[in-house]
């Protein structure tokens, strides 16, 4: 499904006071499963979001030169074995009151929403995906109720003081941040950096919690906001990335489009080389029930940016 723009507001007010419950509850490793699930990027260290159709703020200006690329450039020509990388992975629910409606997600949800994750990498989301060599173990899920985190946007006090807090591990571990997210944003990621970042509140993939499988965001309701902003985290960029470039998002098995997707228009074509445009890629703004697959040259890709800047 095509992921409409939302205003990216910063949220610079003050943190209020609040108690806050945070506890861990232990889950499954790898969620295996056989349902269909269906299918952004900056400079190193840049932001780079999802958001619904209507919004208007402007993408993140991401046409930087081959030297500022994370993989300078370059294009991987070999992947490690599929399933060969297990990502211990963390989900943070944060929620402003102890309710359904308040953003309190059960752990049945969270499993769905990891499921539909693990079905995105694995290759089990549509015809002809790509099946990579990431698989994501769920550790643990811990839960938070601080109102002034709930609506918390990119950049703000909230979210460096969430993500100071409840973040687990290093730069090897995933963490997966759901609440109410201000701006009509549906997630939002962080690109690796070398060695580690300098700002690690800045690491981690933050989903609406409306767009988890069966939610309440229209036509973004089947969980796929995950596996496309966990595709940032490993160092992917939009497939519209750059338009009809050359360059264009670094993968060469992508065909090059000019716009970003919205709904699901097959037969889609932007840019005059060859191949139509890849509405059916998490990468692209597509609707959830649209959105299905990763190419090989992506899985390539993130396995590198993996072995470079996280493993």
């Amino acid at each position: 499904m095509p992921i409409r723009p939302l205003p990216l507001l910063l949220l610079t007010a003050s943190l209020l006071p609040a108690t806050a419950a945070v506890t861990a509850v232990a889950a499954p490793a790898v969620l295996a499963s056989t349902a269909t699930a269906a299918c952004e990027v900056v400079a190193p260290g840049a932001l780079e979001v999802r958001m619904k159709p209507g919004a208007k703020a402007l993408e993140p200006d991401a046409s930087q030169g081959a030297t500022k690329d994370l993989l300078q450039g370059r294009e991987p020509t070999s992947v490690s074995r599929p399933g060969s990388t297990t990502v211990p992975t963390w989900v943070h629910v944060i929620a402003k009151g102890t309710s359904a409606a308040d953003g309190a997600l059960t752990d049945a949800q969270v499993r769905a929403q990891v499921k539909v994750l693990n079905d995105g990498f694995a290759g089990r989301a549509g015809k002809d995906a790509a099946d990579t060599p990431f698989r994501f173990a769920l550790e643990g899920v811990t839960r938070t109720v601080i109102p002034a985190w709930y609506d918390m946007l990119p950049g703000s006090t909230a979210e460096r003081e969430a993500k100071t807090a409840l973040r687990r591990g290093g730069t090897q571990t995933l963490n997966v941040y759901l609440f109410g997210l201000g701006g009509g944003l549906l997630g939002y990621a962080y690109f690796p950096q070398q060695g580690g970042s300098s700002k690690p509140w800045q690491d981690g993939v933050v989903v609406l919690n409306e767009s988890i499988p069966g939610g309440t965001a229209t036509n973004y309701d089947e969980g796929d906001t995950l596996p496309h902003e966990v595709g940032h985290w490993l160092g992917l960029y939009h497939t519209f990335q750059n338009g009809c470039s050359t360059a264009n998002d670094r993968v060469s098995d992508t065909p090059a489009e000019g716009t970003p997707t919205t709904g699901c228009p097959v037969g889609k074509d932007t840019c005059s080389a060859p191949g139509l445009d890849p509405v059916e890629n998490f990468m692209d703004y597509s609707y959830d029930d649209c959105m299905c697959a990763f190419t090989p040259g992506q899985a390539a890709r993130r396995d590198a940016v993996w072995k470079a800047y996280r493993a």
